[in-house]
């Protein structure tokens, strides 16, 4: 059976708006549809993932199903929200959708019931479990929009219709439009917001304590992904000062209404993987800091390459795959690792022109050993800080990762052919052989702080 990474390379996934919110009729968006996944075929891809909504999604799927009924090479797989998800839909949509489900190679849930954040861990899994995302859509924020954002994180291949989608101007009372970064800079808002989202859910405790500069970022981050009307809203609430009699007629709905409004944003800043962002702080939440890190080996890449410009595909996987994944695959023991680096600090010679540490990510850099050697390092004093990097946790990074931050940097056919290597469990990356001759590279992956280990840390 192929390796799950191996399967995903032909898996290709969609994404899309229900009817009712499209600027063209089922037949022309099929028609698009039908031409992207003659496209997806004709470039290997032979699985696709369908998350079974009202329009797209299910349009998208029968366009499959007339495909793989002429060739069983050809799967498809449903990805449900939650068991009844259609219940409440018109008889010809539940129809239509159960009919995907009985043909479908196979179903898997997301959920056993509604919950807030069902539809954003659909799209999640669909993309991590896919390898080019197919989506129509208006551009305007929902979960489409979100789900692209993600898949190009991710650095799989997006194909969209190109929507041109402006964002409507909110005007406040005054004629000037809403700016979100003005209501973030309020304390009285920040205040006034972190009471009724639950203080202890920041500062662990009933009280309430002035954001620091990252958490403030990481506030403006979870507001940025509402809804513009639900970001107004909470301005209005939590700034102005407005009651939700005010709010409705700024909206021209109900009381009730723009109580509904009101909740449902706070719930969506609740959610833990959001409010991370408040309490730890932007850079100090995992999503951040893998943000954080990819950026920081571009350009730490950039260096890299300044500094060897003889660089190829190859060595640019190795460079990627030891910023993200880090030392620990290559440690099996503080024996085993001294007896090596014996050997290889006796195989050089002192080099004081060499730097001695290369940043390569926001964790990790390269130690270089003709360095080290000339400024009197021995093998037992570089042995603990390299068994001990060897503890530290890295980000959650996979070799998925690995392949993504390549081929997005480099879209070559050379540069996939080097990366996908990487989706081969066990496979560990080499220099290119360029590379070696001109530069001899010695050297070991240490983590950043490496000097703060000491001798009893690695005896423990």
């Amino acid at each position: 059976m192929a390796a799950e990474a191996e399967k995903r390379l032909h898996r290709c996934c969609f994404s899309g708006h229900r009817p009712e919110k499209l600027d063209l009729p089922e037949e022309a968006v099929k028609e698009w549809l039908s031409g992207q996944i003659e496209d997806a075929l004709a470039a290997g891809y032979r699985t696709f993932i369908c998350g079974m909504g009202m329009g797209v999604d299910i349009w998208a799927g029968e366009l499959v199903l007339e495909r793989k009924a002429k060739d069983d090479s050809i799967h498809l797989i449903c990805a449900v929200p939650w068991p009844g998800f259609s219940n409440r839909w018109s008889v010809d949509w539940q129809e239509r959708y159960s009919r995907l489900l009985r043909e479908a190679d196979l179903t898997v849930p997301i959920a056993h019931q509604f919950k807030q954040d069902v539809f954003w861990r659909r799209s999640v899994w669909m993309v991590d479990h896919s390898n080019r995302l197919i989506a129509y859509y208006s551009g305007a924020p929902g979960n489409t929009r979100e789900m692209v954002g993600y898949a190009e994180k991710q650095g799989i291949e997006v194909i969209t219709n190109n929507p041109v989608y402006q964002e409507p101007a909110v005007l406040r009372e005054d004629g000037e439009p809403f700016c979100l970064a003005e209501t973030v800079a309020s304390e009285t808002f920040r205040e006034n917001l972190l009471r009724n989202i639950g203080l202890e859910r920041v500062f662990g405790k009933d009280e309430y304590r002035p954001l620091d500069a990252e958490q403030v970022k990481g506030l403006e981050h979870i507001l940025g992904l509402l809804k513009e009307r639900e970001q107004e809203i909470l301005d209005l609430r939590y700034r102005q000062g407005k009651t939700l009699e005010e709010c409705g007629r700024r909206f021209n709905f109900s009381r009730a209404r723009a109580g509904q409004v009101e909740q449902a944003a706070l719930r969506k800043l609740r959610h833990p993987h959001r409010i991370a962002f408040v309490r730890d702080g932007y850079a100090k939440t995992e999503l951040g800091l893998k943000i954080a890190c990819a950026e920081e080996m571009k350009r730490c890449l950039e260096e890299q390459k300044k500094r060897y410009p003889l660089m190829n595909e190859e060595d640019v996987v190795k460079f990627a795959f030891q910023g993200m994944l880090g030392v620990g695959h290559l440690i099996d023991s503080e024996e085993k690792a001294l007896e090596y680096l014996k050997k290889e600090m006796d195989a050089v010679e002192a080099d004081p022109e060499e730097p001695l540490v290369e940043k390569i990510s926001t964790q990790w850099i390269r130690l270089n050993l003709r360095a080290a050697k000339a400024r009197g390092k021995t093998a037992e004093e570089l042995v603990v800080p390299l068994c001990c990097s060897a503890k530290i946790k890295p980000l959650s990074f996979t070799r998925q990762n690995v392949y993504n931050f390549c081929v997005k940097l480099d879209g070559s056919e050379a540069m996939k052919a080097a990366a996908g290597k990487v989706l081969e469990e066990g496979w560990l990356p080499r220099h290119s052989e360029k590379y070696r001759e001109a530069y001899a590279p010695a050297y070991r992956v240490m983590y950043k702080d490496y000097r703060k280990f000491r001798q009893e840390e690695s005896d423990e």
